[in-house]
């Protein structure tokens, strides 16, 4: 007679069995099982506030690992305050989902891709929520790169150097502007701009547009009648004649002014010649005048005799003014 099949070791068989096929599901499924995975540490600089352990880390903004653990220190100096940041990566994928040949697993070929500008730094996943991921990207020119890890020991992990991305400046900014917003008196600023309101719209109440467009009007309509105004009219038409009548005579004149200049110029250089002629004769007049000359002295002498001459006849005259007969019996003696 056959012994009887005990129910809990049937029992204990299934459940292993659902076991080991979820824990098949688990690996096979994620393939976790086919992936290479290296670990490497990276020291930030910046605050590590807003990273979280399974945050994701990217090469060039694909996602090819993430953030397995966050520690306060490791295996570091004493007076570096650097956060070491474990990070866990598929190198498989920087061989083919990327294209990138390497294996950054290997010491010499993550030296040299170190070498070449490969640095990691935080970047902010999202603006809102302020969570962080770790970027690795290649930095071209890059600077000298920091190691934070203490060599001579049996490192546990290969370290990455890092660059500071400014986080901590901007979330210091953004936090003191969040600041000063907070401390903006809305509330204040809304009662003063109510009241002016208020103010505004019992003034613009008070405005009296219908007086004013009436006005309006009155002074258009004079402004009218004063340009249909005939006199007006007139005047302007007369002033536009006379405007003409002093363009014609400011051509004319502008057109004789070069006849009457030369005419001038003529007259002036005949004065001259005549003035040059006459101070010639002048001179002549007063060399024949002089105390010494020639002819002043036969002047003189012909003076003299005309004198003598003068008084000779003067007797005569006297005489036959006496005596008339004079002239027909002659001078009788006494």
């Amino acid at each position: 007679m056959s012994k009887k099949a005990n129910p809990a070791v049937i029992g204990g068989f299934v459940v292993t069995a659902v076991v080991l096929a979820i824990a098949a599901i688990v690996v096979f499924g994620s393939g976790n099982f086919f992936k290479q995975q290296a670990e490497f540490v990276l020291y930030f600089d910046d605050s590590v506030n807003g990273l979280a352990i399974g945050a994701p880390v990217k090469f060039k903004g694909v996602p090819i690992g993430q953030v397995k653990d966050i520690l306060i220190r490791f295996n570091q100096k004493e007076d570096s305050d650097s956060i070491p940041v474990i990070i866990e990566v598929d190198v498989s994928r920087l061989r083919t989902s990327l294209g990138v040949d390497v294996d950054l697993g290997n010491p010499a070929v993550l030296r040299e891709q170190i070498n070449g500008g490969l640095r990691g730094s935080l970047q902010q996943a999202s603006f809102v929520t302020g969570l962080l991921f770790v970027e690795l990207n290649y930095v071209n020119p890059a600077p000298p790169p920091v190691f934070r890890q203490m060599q001579g020991l049996d490192n546990e992990y290969l370290e990455i150097p890092t660059l500071q991305s400014g986080l901590t400046e901007i979330i210091k900014k953004v936090s003191s502007m969040v600041n000063e917003i907070s401390q903006i008196d809305f509330r204040g600023i809304g009662i003063k701009l109510n009241a002016t309101l208020d103010k505004l719209d019992k003034g613009i109440g008070e405005v009296d547009f219908k007086g004013i467009s009436n006005q309006t009007k009155e002074t258009l309509k004079a402004y009218e009648e004063l340009a249909n105004n005939p006199d007006l009219r007139k005047a302007f038409a007369n002033l536009d004649k006379t405007l003409s009548d002093m363009q014609v005579l400011i051509n004319n004149l502008d057109g004789d002014m070069g006849e009457l200049v030369k005419d001038i110029r003529v007259t002036l250089s005949s004065a001259r010649g005549t003035l040059d002629k006459v101070s010639v004769l002048a001179t002549d007049a007063d060399s024949m005048l002089a105390p010494d000359s020639q002819l002043r002295y036969e002047i003189n002498s012909a003076l003299s005799e005309f004198g003598g001459a003068m008084r000779s006849l003067r007797v005569l005259l006297d005489y036959l003014e006496q005596n008339p007969s004079a002239i027909l019996t002659g001078k009788q003696e006494n």
